[in-house]
């Protein structure tokens, strides 16, 4: 958790700002953990892996998001353009993106509550919450809108 919160923080994904200065009208949503274990091929784990998610049911359409589309592959196409690609020789490369949906930027306003076991440094716990939000810079995992947005990124790229 603290390694997924410090990733977050250092490329900026969110901004901390006070509830009182949130826009009249404007509601948070909450953020969701969400743990797994990732195991080698002999099932012994290898590591654990905490990510922090927005609870994306909290949002409406037309408010909070509007387009949620995102094409998504075919894996008999990619197995077909792997084949093509051994008979005639061409190279292949793998492209891994660690944290793909937060790199894209947000279209609208998005304002989350602070993650469970998260402490923002130089405010007391016990008044964090209540005084605290997050506004989101970038899409997060768990966002209606989020992999609309990841798509049009990688469109304008």
């Amino acid at each position: 958790m603290l390694t997924e919160t410090a990733v977050h923080e250092k490329q900026n994904h969110w901004s901390v700002m006070k509830r009182k200065d949130m826009p009249s009208g404007a509601k948070t949503i909450l953020s969701i953990w969400s743990f797994k274990r990732k195991r080698i091929p002999d099932g012994t784990i290898s590591k654990y892996k905490a990510r922090l998610c927005a609870h994306g049911g909290m949002q409406s359409w037309g408010v909070d998001y509007w387009e949620t589309y995102a094409p998504v592959v075919n894996w008999m196409s990619v197995r077909f353009i792997l084949t093509v690609a051994k008979i005639h020789e061409l190279d292949t490369k793998v492209i891994d993106f660690v944290l793909a949906f937060p790199q894209a930027k947000l279209d609208v306003d998005v304002f989350m509550e602070i993650p469970a076991g998260m402490v923002l440094t130089g405010v007391p716990e016990r008044h964090q919450r209540s005084i605290y939000v997050l506004s989101l810079n970038k899409s997060l995992y768990g966002l209606k809108q989020a992999s609309a947005n990841w798509y049009k990124m990688l469109t304008q790229g």
